[in-house]
């Protein structure tokens, strides 16, 4: 708070750099709500958090779709989408994953956490839909051992997928659900049909549009490891963590505005980008990649898109 009777200086002139400053400001706010920042240290604790991408890969809320980036939070009615080639990685609040496949649509129906006290046991209650695509849970082994406890019904095209503490796979499109576990156990609920339990490592449930159902097996080792390549990310691939020390430069523009535009085109494109003002000029960078093969990876694909119009993109590592 200032004192009474300080006196005030007058505003400093306004120079080249104060411009460019301002300048980036607008740019950085024009398009993108408060709600679209990356979790900060002073932030409350999130449902759910975006925690690694394999780009490109978006976050929508209320019609508004947005690149995703580590950091984000995910809230009720949010929407987590990815691309062909993409994956996500969402860390719950109990620290449980949630890995998604690429061209994979999920929906955040509702998550509500009951908390008994700082030091006691949580709650996580939470309704998922997945609309397209390929789900993976898993269980956080420290959550288990603390005594967290997890209601989770996953909704698929033809049915909802009941869990109280697991690891399993699912998938859903025009041809089919299945379901996977991987350990613990699940029940697949239909609509006038009895529950399928599935609780035993490997057991399988699928049924195809159109098609009789039949009873639920168990998967071969090769269909295992398809189903959990599916959703892993794949290292070298562009992916983005927290803290991820390397960067992609796609650019080193003259005007704002050019470098407005080539941002607005990589965030449709599912890249989350930053403009940086650097020497007088406007740096079009992609931060956070988990490696140097991951940032080359990006910046070699959106080179080879010749309506982007990248300018001698190159990779460097942070602060340089």
């Amino acid at each position: 708070m200032r004192h009474p009777h300080r006196t005030v200086s007058a505003p400093a002139p306004i120079t080249r750099r104060t411009a460019l400053r301002t300048a980036l400001l607008a740019l950085a706010l024009a398009g993108a709500g408060a709600w679209w920042a990356p979790r900060m240290a002073h932030a409350s604790p999130a449902p759910t958090v975006v925690e690694a991408v394999q780009l490109p890969a978006w976050v929508e809320r209320s019609g508004q779709r947005r690149p995703a980036q580590p950091g984000i939070v995910l809230r009720n009615n949010d929407k987590a989408l990815t691309a062909s080639g993409a994956r996500l990685l969402l860390r719950m609040p109990d620290r449980s994953q949630i890995k998604l496949g690429e061209a994979t649509e999920l929906l955040i129906e509702n998550m509500a956490m009951q908390r008994q006290g700082v030091a006691r046991p949580q709650t996580v209650n939470t309704e998922l839909r997945l609309v397209t695509g390929v789900f993976r849970y898993a269980t956080d082994v420290g959550s288990k051992l603390v005594g967290h406890q997890r209601q989770l019904n996953l909704k698929m095209a033809t049915a909802t997928v009941g869990i109280r503490g697991t690891d399993f796979w699912s998938m859903t499109d025009a041809d089919h659900d299945a379901v996977c576990v991987f350990d613990g156990q699940v029940a697949v609920v239909r609509d006038g049909k009895p529950e399928i339990g599935l609780g035993k490592p490997g057991a399988f449930w699928v049924v195809f549009t159109g098609q009789p159902e039949k009873p639920a097996g168990q998967a071969t080792p090769d269909q295992l490891a398809k189903f959990i390549g599916q959703a892993d990310l794949t290292p070298g691939s562009g992916v983005l963590v927290e803290g991820g020390r390397w960067r992609a430069v796609l650019g080193l523009l003259p005007t704002a505005a050019q470098a407005a535009e080539l941002r607005a085109a990589l965030a449709t494109a599912g890249y989350p980008a930053e403009v940086l003002a650097k020497d007088g000029r406007f740096e079009v960078r992609i931060n956070q990649f988990a490696t140097e093969t991951d940032a080359r990876t990006v910046v070699d694909r959106l080179a080879a898109q010749p309506g982007l119009k990248l300018r001698a993109p190159r990779v460097a590592l942070a602060g340089a």
